[in-house]
C-alpha cells in the first residue's frame, strides 16, 4: 500500500495555528493524505480503482479524525483509492470570510487525485466525495462551484479537471440558518454571501449524483440540512438517495465500535450507511 502525505498551497486565508485531523491545535498548509493499494502480482496488468476524496467534519474548526483515516480505510478495504483532506480552517484573527478558502483545497485536492491517476492507479472518471458534518458543507458547496467559471479561473485549471462523479454527504451542515452554527455571528464570519449560507440554492441538473444520510435525533445539525438538500437534488431531476436513521447522535462517522467517542456512537443499525452507499456508488453508469 502507498500512504503520501502532499502539502497543498495555502489558499490565502489563515493567520494563526489552525486545528487538524487529532483535533489538536498546528500550523502549516492544508494536506492531502493519500491511502492507495497498489496492484497485486498475481492480476495481470494495472488494475485501476475508483477514489474517494473525504472532508472530515470538525465545524469548519478543525477535521476530526473519527471521519477522516477510518472512513479512508473501510473504503481502502472495499476497493477505493482513498484520499483525506486537512483543509483550511476558520481562524479568528481573519478579518475575511473562511469561504471559499476550503473549496479551494478541495478543488486542487481534486485534480491532484486525476493528475497522479496512473501513478495512484485511479479511474479519472470515478472520483467521488465524502463529507461530513460540515465536511458535507464543503462538499456541497464545491458541488456548486466547480461548475461556474470564477472557480476554474481562479486556482487557474481546466474545469473539467474539478469534476466528481459523485458525493457521499454524512449529516451535512446544507443551511446556515437551520439549526447550525447556533451563533449567527459564526456565521457571518463563514461566509458574507447569502447564497453560500443555502447550499439547496445552489443546487441544479448539473449537481453530481449524490447519497446522503442522517439520524432523526442530530442534536447538532437537524435532520432539516439533509430534507432540504434532498428536496432540491429531487426537484432538479439528480440522483439522489437518501436515508433518515431513526436515532443516532451527530458524528457517527462509521457509527462502529472503531469511531465511537462513546458507547452511544456504536450503532450497527446506522453503521449500514457504508454498506449502503457502496452499493448506490456501484451503481453509477
Amino acid at each position: 500500500m502507498l500512504y503520501e502525505k502532499i502539502e497543498l498551497p495555502n489558499p490565502g486565508y489563515g493567520r494563526g495555528p489552525r486545528a487538524g485531523s487529532n483535533d489538536a491545535p498546528y500550523g502549516g498548509a492544508p494536506t492531502l493524505r493519500a491511502y492507495c493499494q497498489d496492484s497485486a502480482d498475481a492480476v495481470e496488468g494495472v488494475r485501476v480503482r475508483p477514489a474517494v476524496v473525504i472532508c472530515p467534519g470538525g465545524g469548519y474548526q478543525m477535521t476530526s479524525w473519527r471521519e477522516a483515516e477510518p472512513i479512508a480505510l473501510a473504503f481502502l478495504e472495499r476497493g477505493y483509492q482513498a484520499f483525506v483532506l486537512d483543509y483550511t480552517a476558520f481562524d479568528p484573527q481573519e478579518d475575511k470570510p473562511l469561504l471559499p478558502y476550503p473549496a479551494y483545497d478541495l478543488g486542487r485536492a481534486v485534480a491532484l487525485v486525476r493528475q497522479n491517476a496512473d501513478a495512484w492507479h485511479v479511474d479519472p472518471a470515478r472520483i467521488a466525495l465524502l463529507g461530513c458534518s460540515a465536511g458535507g458543507s464543503l462538499c456541497a458547496l464545491y458541488s456548486a462551484f466547480s461548475r461556474q467559471p470564477w472557480f476554474a479561473e481562479h486556482l487557474g485549471l481546466a474545469p473539467e479537471r474539478l469534476a466528481v462523479s459523485a458525493q457521499i454527504l454524512c449529516y451535512p451542515v446544507i443551511d446556515f440558518t437551520a439549526g447550525w452554527p447556533d451563533d449567527p455571528s459564526y456565521a457571518r464570519q463563514l461566509t458574507d454571501r447569502e447564497s453560500w449560507s443555502h447550499a439547496q440554492g445552489l443546487v441544479n441538473a448539473g449537481t453530481p449524483r449524490t447519497f446522503i444520510w442522517a439520524t432523526a435525533t442530530d442534536g447538532t445539525v437537524p435532520v432539516g440540512n439533509t430534507l432540504a438538500y434532498a428536496e432540491a437534488l429531487l426537484a432538479h431531476g439528480v440522483d439522489c438517495e437518501c436515508h433518515v436513521f431513526h436515532q443516532g447522535h451527530h458524528g457517527l462517522s462509521l457509527a462502529n465500535a472503531q469511531t465511537a467517542k462513546t458507547p452511544e456512537y456504536d450503532q450497527p443499525h446506522v453503521a449500514r450507511w457504508l454498506n449502503l452507499a457502496l452499493e448506490w456508488l456501484a451503481e453509477e453508469a
